[in-house]
């Protein structure tokens, strides 16, 4: 089983929401607002860790707290390029938070770009300009700096 990972409103945009959708044979989505994006980084600005490289952290841990509360997880998972050539930084810490949750997954990341068409494309698009009114799962900036430890 393989599922598709879509973002709109990227993390980095502070004054959107941002959303990851996951979909394929089911589907999820994580939520964080404006709001708290921007709270996040009024805390982690002291951080150490460049803008370069927490922006695709934060994405591979929205990514995670999506298929976190999922009861069968997808043995490949396709992530869309939204940071070009900062896959390995995505795909280590996702990596690293699954075994970490699932020690005995053994399935595949791969990236790719996913497109408009793709079920995540539109689950995302549709939650971030409201035209679906889905329920879906929230975060806050609390659950997403205590992944970043």
């Amino acid at each position: 089983m393989s599922v598709e990972i879509d973002q709109s409103g990227k993390v980095e945009q502070l004054d959107t929401n941002t959303i990851v959708a996951l979909a394929n044979d089911f589907s999820s989505a994580i939520f964080i607002s404006a709001s708290s994006k921007r709270r996040l980084f009024l805390r982690l600005r002291s951080s150490k860790v460049p803008r370069n490289i927490l922006y695709p952290q934060i994405f591979a841990i929205l990514i995670f707290l999506a298929l976190k509360g999922l009861r069968t997880f997808p043995s490949i998972l396709f992530i869309d390029e939204e940071y070009t050539g900062k896959d390995k930084i995505i795909r280590d810490l996702l990596l690293k938070l699954i075994k970490k949750a699932r020690a005995k997954w053994s399935g595949e990341i791969r990236f790719k770009l996913v497109g408009k068409q793709s079920a995540s494309h539109k689950l995302a698009w549709g939650l971030h300009n409201k035209t679906l009114k889905t329920k879906y799962l929230k975060t806050n900036e609390i659950e997403t700096l205590k992944y970043l430890k």
